[in-house]
């Protein structure tokens, strides 16, 4: 059988913030598959703020795109053909399938095949996968949450940032937001129970200091920082003695061309003299791990204990839409785009299973540190 791909090329580097003329959109036939490959069918593409990174012309800790290349982007699909003998058609994977709606591959611990008894297909694209990954091991490995101190959460209405906030409140944090506007302030606290927030729009860093030490009259233990620049900046006054900074995202200088261009004061003095801990932290780095997350987050979300909202649009034609709508702040939850819905009838994985892993009588969080020991 034939295929048609629609796609989104990737046209050229922003020399800013980007804009909508760095996509255009592409058709091209499928090729026949050779020996060891697979085609996965789209079913969702998620939108996600470190795509920007892959635009830029330096050095990062992912693969950079190129112009002319196919707009990268993390995905779940279906298996519809293979030719690798560990793949199997009707398999639901998730990987780099980019923005289109086929895939050919050949690296299937690259596409992970995943289980829909644990969690619905998008899900794995938002709280309890590469979403709730990321918020899960930010907290728990570099943040080391404990009862009664606070935390700072940067882009704190992000699909990330609510989902550290509902983490480190089932752990008895004092959860502090920092948004865009006064209106997310009021959102974030409705919506997602924080204690307190604080808008960062129209105020200079030394405005922003002052707000955050308001709304942590105790300063702060922990800082989930998913924005880096000014907003970063401004904490630097608001940390107590040995707080600890998980750095994972650079929403707040998305608009620079180059990460050399981001200026601001340096975080050495008071990393020395409050002995802060600071580190990065990637996703890829867990890979080995991601099975404990995945058990322990499905299982959250089956008590009703981690929530999720998504904004979901349809259709390759509204995927550059969707990107800017996630980069602008305007997405009403995770943005992710629809391509095609699954075939459950075709899916070969052992659901009853899944379902068994997140039962309330199940020790789940046992068997995610087992699997957590036996990686680390």
């Amino acid at each position: 059988m034939s295929y048609t791909n629609n796609f989104v090329r990737f046209v050229q580097r922003p020399a800013g913030k980007p804009t909508p003329d760095v996509f255009e959109l592409g058709v091209e036939d499928v090729r026949e598959l050779r020996a060891n490959e697979f085609l996965i069918k789209s079913a969702y593409i998620s939108m996600d703020p470190a795509l920007v990174g892959r635009m830029r012309d330096e050095d990062n800790y992912v693969e950079k795109v190129n112009p002319g290349d196919v707009m990268q982007a993390y995905g779940v699909g279906q298996v519809i053909a293979s030719r690798n003998a560990k793949v199997k058609v009707g398999e639901v994977r998730l990987g780099l399938l980019n923005m289109q709606e086929y895939s050919i591959q050949s690296d299937s611990d690259q596409f992970r095949a995943i289980n829909l008894g644990l969690a619905d297909a998008n899900a794995y694209l938002s709280v309890v996968g590469v979403t709730g990954a990321t918020a899960y091991f930010g907290l728990f490995d570099i943040c080391q949450p404990k009862a009664g101190e606070t935390i700072v959460i940067s882009a704190g209405a992000s699909s990330v940032g609510t989902v550290v906030a509902q983490l480190a409140k089932q752990l008895g944090c004092r959860t502090v937001a920092i948004v865009s506007t006064d209106e997310k302030c009021e959102q974030v606290r409705r919506e997602w129970g924080y204690d307190a927030a604080v808008s960062y729009r129209d105020k200079s860093i030394d405005e922003l200091t002052e707000a955050l030490q308001q709304a942590c009259p105790k300063g702060a233990d922990m800082y989930y920082d998913n924005t880096s620049g000014d907003i970063s900046e401004a904490m630097l006054d608001v940390f107590n003695e040995q707080a600890r900074v998980a750095d994972i995202g650079r929403l707040g200088i998305a608009h620079l061309p180059n990460t050399k261009m981001d200026r601001g004061r340096r975080d050495s003095n008071i990393m020395l003299t409050k002995r802060l801990t600071k580190k990065g932290m990637v996703l890829f780095d867990y890979q080995s791990r991601m099975m404990e997350a995945i058990l322990q987050l499905a299982k959250w979300v089956r008590q009703g204990k981690l929530k999720m909202k998504e904004d979901v649009m349809e259709g390759i034609e509204n995927m550059p839409t969707a990107f800017f709508r996630m980069l602008d702040g305007k997405a009403q939850g995770k943005q992710l785009v629809k391509l095609s819905d699954i075939n459950h009838s075709l899916d070969p994985s052992p659901r009853g299973v899944g379902r068994l892993l997140t039962a309330d009588k199940f020790p789940t969080r046992m068997l995610a540190k087992i699997l957590g020991r036996k990686t680390a």
